[in-house]
């Protein structure tokens, strides 16, 4: 065993002061690629939540979940994650055996700490989305339903202090960011809630959560829908509990124009994988025949969207700015159909984005990349697998040691271990700074899971997480690892 450990720092060293990236490996063909489904807002689609969840009660993986929508782009194996917060996280593993659109469940590991709402991060490929989760205070009776009313004035009720948000345009599809109702509701027992209006003139307000705390409090309503009928006040009535009230929005007739589409400016980067951001933008110029208020959505594209809404005071010529938003998911050139009076299209050109083999965090920070080489080699009586990978200057190496009956899947490796499974860790930085973890580095404790391997097609995958030293013998804990590629 003492050979072994020697080995690992031999290798360390080695790694570190050579500087290995030279050395290509194409580990792609059997890692998925892909991209996870948001909304304009970023927000995980379908964005939905299963279970309850209270502080200090451990999450049980076969309820605790969530799901959200992979578009995936190349078949493989993957890994989607979520950070970790407040004491609890999300993972799902596997192999994509189709392209295009699928729903994947995360399943929930971990005990919330406290009380309240937590926003965690999604990442899968290059990409992320949020999702939000309400945990309930511990003792709460299993996270029940809970008891509130809407907060209501006069005969027949109207729901106080009631504010619509966004344009409700007749024909116009409802957006879930923009078309919201903010409602005010007293709580008498905390708990979840699921609460919907009946369909009045196409359209549907609805909310779903938890209640943490009890007193009056806002409750945010999302549309749904197409607005049908003559323009002025719609007046919607919803029921909590034994309360009804009503509130209204007003629908207004649409602007009419077109769009010239060949004055088109487009800004930004588009790369596969890589979610677009407000710097993702198209200006372009308008013919106004009706004034009025718009609410412009271009039809998803490679998954791409384009938006914008405001109004139209006058008639006559003028330009607006799109905003892009989605994760686009194959190269090429890729015409945007505009709505209007007159479609038309205009050009996106998408190249191809980094490839993510791995990552992990330190803190807030991810740090994430590409693979260079991974070699499996048989060293006397055992196996050591070694993974090397890299992002611009920066340098990983993974490394860890079966000592007896080879490599499977769902085995742990660990840097505190002189006598089984052991591994090593280490990150070189372009200033010169490491971390590492390894048998010979006391105070660091870093284990490696694999998650899957396969010696025919010499594909492997796994997590890894604990504690490393930087230069200076500082402990910094790592959390959230990935690692995937194919080795020679």
């Amino acid at each position: 065993m003492k050979r072994f450990c020697y080995y690992l720092v031999i290798l360390s060293t080695i790694f570190f002061t050579t500087c290995q990236k030279e050395i290509s490996f194409d580990g792609g063909n059997s890692i998925s690629d892909g991209s996870l489904s948001d909304d304009i807002t970023g927000n995980c689609l379908p964005k939905t939540v299963n279970g309850t969840y209270t502080a200090g009660t451990t999450l049980a993986p076969s309820i605790n979940t969530i799901q959200v929508t992979v578009n995936v782009a190349a078949k493989g194996s993957y890994v989607i994650y979520s950070d970790t917060v407040n004491g609890y996280y999300f993972r799902s593993s596997g192999i994509f055996s189709s392209t295009g659109s699928t729903l994947i469940t995360l399943k929930g590991n971990g005990t919330p700490l406290a009380a309240g709402t937590n926003n965690f991060n999604i990442f899968y490929d290059s990409t992320s989305c949020s999702i939000s989760i309400n945990v309930l205070p511990a003792g709460s009776s299993g996270g029940g339903p809970a008891a509130f009313s809407i907060v209501s004035s006069g005969t027949p009720a109207n729901c106080s202090g009631a504010t619509a948000a966004g344009n409700y345009i007749i024909g116009t599809p409802l957006s879930s960011s923009t078309n919201k109702v903010t409602l005010s509701v007293n709580v008498t027992t905390i708990g979840t809630y699921n609460i919907s209006t009946t369909a009045v003139n196409g359209m549907t307000f609805s909310a779903s959560g938890s209640f943490t705390s009890t007193g009056v409090q806002n409750l945010v309503l999302t549309g749904s829908g197409t607005p049908t009928g003559t323009a002025g006040t719609v007046n919607i009535s919803i029921t909590a509990g034994s309360s009804t009230c009503s509130f209204s929005v007003t629908t207004k007739t649409g602007s009419a124009f077109s769009f010239n589409c060949s004055t088109a400016v487009v800004d930004g980067t588009y790369e596969t994988g890589v979610s677009l951001s407000s710097s993702n933008t198209v200006d372009i110029d308008v013919n106004v025949t009706t004034a009025g208020p718009y609410n412009i959505s271009t039809t998803a594209t490679n998954g791409m969207v384009f938006t914008a809404s405001g109004t139209f005071a006058s008639t006559g010529g003028t330009s607006i700015q799109l905003i892009g938003s989605g994760t686009p998911t194959a190269v090429g050139t890729f015409s945007i159909p505009m709505p209007g009076t007159t479609s038309c299209t205009f050009p996106i050109t998408v190249t191809a984005g980094p490839t993510i083999d791995w990552s992990f965090k330190q803190g807030t920070t991810t740090y994430q990349g590409s693979i260079d080489n991974a070699t499996l080699t048989p060293i006397a009586s055992f196996v050591n697998f070694t993974y090397f990978g890299s992002n611009a200057d920066e340098t990983l190496l993974l490394s860890f040691t079966d000592i007896a009956g080879g490599i499977h899947a769902n085995e742990t490796y660990s840097t505190t271990s002189t006598t089984g499974n052991a591994a090593a860790f280490g990150y070189s930085f372009s200033g010169g700074d490491v971390w590492s973890a390894d048998p010979q580095t006391p105070g660091t404790s870093l284990t490696i899971k694999v998650t899957s391997f396969n010696t025919s097609t010499k594909t492997i995958s796994g997590t890894f997480s604990g504690t490393v030293k930087n230069s200076s013998g500082t402990v910094l804990t790592i959390t959230s690892g990935t690692f995937a590629g194919t080795y020679q």
